[in-house]
C-alpha cells in the first residue's frame, strides 16, 4: 500500500514541481530542489519498500512506471519551455513513453499482460532523472550534453527492447502475467 502511495505522490508532485520551476526563472529555489529530490527519491524508495515489505502487486507494477513517465515527461516539457532542454530528447522521451503506455494498455486489455520494466528501462529512467537534475541545477553544459546523449541512447535501446518484449507471446508463469 505505501509503495503505491509513493508512486501516486510522485505523479502528483509534477504540478507543484513545474509551478516552482517556472517561478524560479533561470535560477533554482530550495523549494524546486526539494520537490525534485522528493519526486526522484520516491522512485528509489517505492520499489525498495515494495520488495522489503512484501507489497509487490500488479497495481504497483503499473503505477510505478506510469508515475515515472508522468514525472519525466512533465519535467521534460517544463525544462523544454523554461531551461533550453534539448527538443530532440524531450520528443524522443514522449514518443517512446506514449508507445509504451499505448502498447501496455492494449496488452493489459487483450491479454491481461503487464510488461515488466527492463534493466535498460530502469537505467534510462535513472539517467533521464540525472539529466533533468542537470538542467534544473547549474551543471556545466558539456556534462549536460553528455547526459542528454546517454539518455537518448538508452531511450532508443530500451524502446527497442520493450517493443521486442511486447511482440513475444506470453509465457505461462512469467512475471507480470495474470495471477502473479
Amino acid at each position: 500500500m505505501l509503495p503505491n502511495l509513493l508512486s501516486v505522490l510522485r505523479a502528483v508532485l509534477v504540478g507543484p514541481l513545474l509551478w516552482s520551476l517556472h517561478r524560479d526563472g533561470q535560477g533554482v529555489s530550495a523549494l524546486t530542489a526539494a520537490l525534485l529530490g522528493l519526486a526522484t527519491g520516491s522512485d528509489l524508495v517505492d520499489g525498495w519498500l515494495a520488495r522489503r515489505l512484501g507489497q509487490t502487486s500488479r497495481l504497483g507494477r503499473i503505477l510505478d512506471p506510469l508515475a515515472d513517465k508522468v514525472l519525466l515527461g512533465g519535467l521534460a516539457l517544463g525544462l523544454l519551455l523554461w531551461r533550453d532542454y534539448p527538443v530532440w530528447l524531450a520528443g524522443l522521451l514522449l514518443v517512446r513513453d506514449a508507445a509504451i503506455v499505448a502498447t501496455g494498455l492494449v496488452l493489459l486489455r487483450r491479454r491481461g499482460r503487464v510488461i515488466p520494466p527492463s534493466t535498460l528501462g530502469k537505467a534510462s529512467t535513472v539517467v533521464l532523472s540525472i539529466t533533468a537534475v542537470a538542467w534544473v541545477l547549474p551543471f556545466p553544459d558539456p556534462l549536460r550534453q553528455v547526459l542528454a546523449i546517454a539518455a537518448g541512447a538508452l531511450l532508443v535501446v530500451s524502446g527497442v527492447g520493450y517493443a521486442r518484449t511486447a511482440c513475444r507471446p506470453a509465457r505461462a508463469g512469467a512475471p507480470g502475467q495474470p495471477g502473479i
